[in-house]
C-alpha cells in the first residue's frame, strides 16, 4: 500500500474510533469508565497492548491492559468467569473455552451489539470479512460470543532443497501415506538429516494437537452420536500406527522431548525435510536468521479417509464478561471492534513493517494486502483457513465440535492421559492394544461421569 493510502485509511479510522465508537459518555452512558483486559504474553498480544496505549481513542474510556503468562491468564480468567467476578471486562480466551463458557452463561451474547450498529459502522467493520471457521469456533447456535483477534490452522512445511536433491515433489494436498513415503526417502541419519518432525511431547495441546487431526483424517472419532467411546476401533488404530511409524522410522531421535520449539529449530537448521504444525509457526522459518529462508514450501494438512477439513483451528478471542456493567460492556465491545478491524491491521503494519505484529488468520482481506500477500506462507495459509469447518471435525457425524480437541471441559484431562498413552506406545513401553484399551476406558469415563450419555 502506498504511504498516502495508508494515511487515508488511518484518518478514516481516527474518525470512526473517535465518534462512531465513542465511549458511553457520548451514548447516554454514565460517565467515564475503565475497561480491563488481560492478554497472553506473546508478540502479537504485546503489540496490541502497545498500540492501544497510544492509538486507541474513545471519549470517556480508559483501556487498562495487563499482559500475563498464558498459564496464569487461563487460571485467572477461568476463576473469574466461573465465580462471576468483574476484575476483567474482556475475556481473552480460545475456542476451547468459548464453547463451554457460552453454554455456562459466562460470556455475553454479542449479537445485540452487532444489531445496534449503524449501517455506516457495519460497512466499516465488514463482519463478513472475518474468516468463517474462526468466527464459528467462538459461536453457539449461530450467535457470536466472541470475535477472534488472531489465530492459526495447520499445514505441511517442507524443505524444497532437500526435496530437489532427491528428485521428489510434494503434492498440494498430500495424504498421510504420501507424507510417510516422502519422509522415508528424505531421512538420512548418517548425514544428520531427519525426514519428518512433529510434536512428540505429551499434552493435549502439545502432541495432542497434531495427533487428533490425524485421528480425524483416518476416519476416527472419539464418541458416536450416543456418546459411546470409539477409541478402540480400526480407524483410530490406523492413526496411532501412523503416528508411531512416521516418527520412529523418519522422525527426530528423541521423539518425546520435542515441542514446537524444538521442531522449529530443527527445521530452521536445514536438516529436516518435512514439518507438520501450526500455520503461525511459518514466520520463524522465513526470518532473516533462518538457514531455510526462501527454501520452504507449504502444502495442505494431510488427509486420508477424510478428504477435507483435516487441519486444526485455534485463535485468541475477545469476549465480554456478562457480569460487568452495561456501560463497560458497550465500551468493551467498541474496543473489541477496533482491535479486530481492518484498520488495526494497518496500524500493526505501521508499527512493524515486517508484518510480524499483524494478527493472522482472522480476516480474509489481510491476505490480499500487498505487503502481507507477498510472504510465501500467506496464500497456503488462507487456503487452509477458508476450508475449515469447526462444527464437522470427523468423517461420520459426532455429538461434539472441535478439530484438534473436543470442546468439552473434560477433554483437557482426558487428552493428557491419551497423549501419555501415545508416548508409551511410541517408545514401546506398552502395546497398541494396551494403549487403545486404556484410552478407551478414559473416554468411557468421560461420557459416564460427565452425564453425556442419556
Amino acid at each position: 500500500m502506498k504511504r498516502s493510502g495508508f494515511f487515508a485509511v488511518f484518518v478514516l479510522f481516527a474518525v470512526l474510533s473517535g465518534s462512531l465508537f465513542a465511549g458511553p459518555g457520548q451514548q447516554g452512558g454514565g460517565g467515564p469508565v475503565t475497561v480491563n483486559i488481560a492478554l497472553a504474553n506473546n508478540y502479537i498480544s504485546q503489540q496490541l497492548s502497545r498500540i492501544a496505549q497510544t492509538d486507541y481513542k474513545a471519549d470517556g474510556v480508559t483501556v487498562n491492559i495487563s499482559v500475563l503468562p498464558e498459564n496464569d491468564l487461563r487460571q485467572r480468567l477461568t476463576t473469574e468467569a466461573s465465580t462471576g467476578g468483574t476484575t476483567y471486562d474482556i475475556f481473552y480466551i480460545g475456542p476451547y473455552e468459548a464453547q463451554t463458557w457460552a453454554k455456562n452463561g459466562w460470556l455475553e451474547n454479542l449479537e445485540p451489539y452487532f444489531d445496534r450498529m449503524s449501517a455506516e459502522q457495519k460497512t466499516w467493520y465488514d463482519r463478513a470479512d472475518l474468516i468463517k471457521g474462526m468466527l464459528d469456533s467462538v459461536s453457539l447456535d449461530g450467535k457470536a460470543y466472541g470475535v477472534p483477534f488472531y489465530g492459526e490452522a495447520s499445514f505441511i512445511m517442507y524443505n524444497k532443497e532437500l526435496f530437489a536433491a532427491k528428485g521428489l515433489t510434494m503434492p498440494d494436498e498430500p495424504t498421510w501415506q504420501q507424507i510417510y513415503e516422502l519422509a522415508k526417502q528424505i531421512h538420512d541419519p548418517a548425514n544428520g538429516v531427519v525426514g519428518f518432525t512433529m510434536r512428540g511431547s505429551p499434552g493435549w495441546g502439545m502432541s495432542g494437537a497434531p495427533f487428533v487431526t490425524m485421528v480425524n483424517a483416518f476416519g476416527g472419532k472419539f464418541f458416536d452420536l450416543q456418546w459411546n467411546a470409539t477409541v478402540n476401533t480400526p480407524e483410530q488404530r490406523a492413526a496411532w500406527e501412523m503416528y508411531k511409524k512416521i516418527l520412529r522410522e523418519a522422525g527426530q531421535p528423541d521423539i518425546l522431548s520435542y515441542t514446537y520449539n524444538e521442531c522449529i529449530a530443527l527445521m530452521q537448521s536445514g536438516k529436516c525435510g518435512i514439518y507438520y504444525d501450526a500455520t503461525s509457526l511459518a514466520p520463524p522459518l522465513e526470518d532473516a536468521t533462518s538457514s531455510v529462508k526462501g527454501k520452504v514450501g507449504y502444502a495442505g494438512a494431510p488427509h486420508e479417509r477424510l478428504q477435507k477439513n483435516t487441519a486444526w483451528l485455534w485463535n485468541w478471542t475477545m469476549g465480554i464478561n456478562p457480569k460487568t456493567t452495561a456501560a463497560k460492556k458497550q465500551a468493551a465491545f467498541n474496543f473489541l471492534l477496533w482491535a479486530t478491524s481492518k484498520d488495526y491491521v494497518q496500524l500493526a503494519y505501521k508499527y512493524d513493517s515486517t508484518g510480524s505484529a499483524i494478527p493472522p488468520a482472522a480476516r480474509s482481506s489481510t491476505y490480499r494486502l500487498p505487503f502481507y500477500a507477498s510472504v510465501p506462507y500467506a496464500a497456503p495459509t488462507l487456503r487452509v483457513l477458508e476450508n475449515m469447518d469447526f462444527t464437522k471435525p470427523t468423517l461420520d457425524p459426532v455429538p461434539y465440535v472441535g478439530l484438534q480437541y473436543i470442546a468439552i471441559p473434560e477433554f483437557a484431562d482426558a487428552g493428557d492421559i491419551m497423549t501419555r498413552n501415545l508416548a508409551d506406545y511410541v517408545v514401546d513401553n506398552i502395546t497398541i492394544d494396551e494403549a487403545l484399551r486404556r484410552t478407551q476406558q478414559t473416554f468411557e469415563a468421560v461420557a459416564r461421569d460427565g452425564n453425556y450419555r442419556k
